[in-house]
């Protein structure tokens, strides 16, 4: 099976399925080709891979960087976790508005994230591997976020369809400024 890339509501955010070969000796999956992307109007320039283990609960996010922002292609190798693109691009149409999308390892998918993007995930199940692939540099003074509750965005994070009863959080992620109050922070007026 070849690349797919499917558009999302928001300018930018892409699904991908990525190019997949089986046989009798067992699957062969490529997440990420150069040229293909390409075509794909997808550019960046990815410079830092990494693996992420995170407990049932675990949730990180929702993080930005003001300073060279990094796009990002993410992807489930095993368990089942919930997925938040949040648009901070204070020209886009769809400023404030976010992406949602419930990935399990199974579907083989993934996710591209333009830079401009707060992203945040929660994991759903025990000893979910999450991978991806991120643009630039991290900087850890020019990283913020967006407070995960936030009840003006109203996520629907599923945690009672999947028995969570307690998020394990960092105290910064429990506490980041809620989007409006974001907003006021950084002068941005849409």
């Amino acid at each position: 099976m070849p690349f797919r890339f499917k558009k999302t509501e928001i300018e930018g955010v892409l699904i991908i399925e990525p190019h997949m070969f089986t046989d009798e000796r067992g699957l062969y999956k490529k997440y990420y080709e150069k040229n293909i992307f390409a075509e794909n109007e997808i550019t960046s320039r990815f410079t830092e891979s990494s693996d992420l283990l995170s407990k049932k609960g675990a949730l990180r996010g929702l993080h930005y960087q003001t300073k060279d922002p990094q796009a990002k292609l993410v992807h489930v190798v095993s368990g089942v976790l919930f997925d938040v693109a949040l648009d901070l691009r204070p020209y886009s149409k769809t400023f404030g508005k976010y992406h949602t999308e419930l990935m399990k390892a199974e579907q083989h998918r993934s996710i591209y994230i333009p830079e401009g993007f707060a992203h945040g995930f929660i994991s759903l199940t025990d000893d979910t591997i999450f991978s991806y692939q991120s643009t630039g540099s991290y900087i850890p003074k020019a990283c913020g976020g967006i407070r995960w509750d936030d009840p003006e965005l109203a996520i629907p994070w599923p945690l009672k369809a999947y028995s969570i009863d307690r998020v394990i959080a960092t105290e910064k992620d429990q506490n980041w400024p809620t989007l409006a109050e974001y907003m006021e922070i950084m002068k941005v007026e849409v």
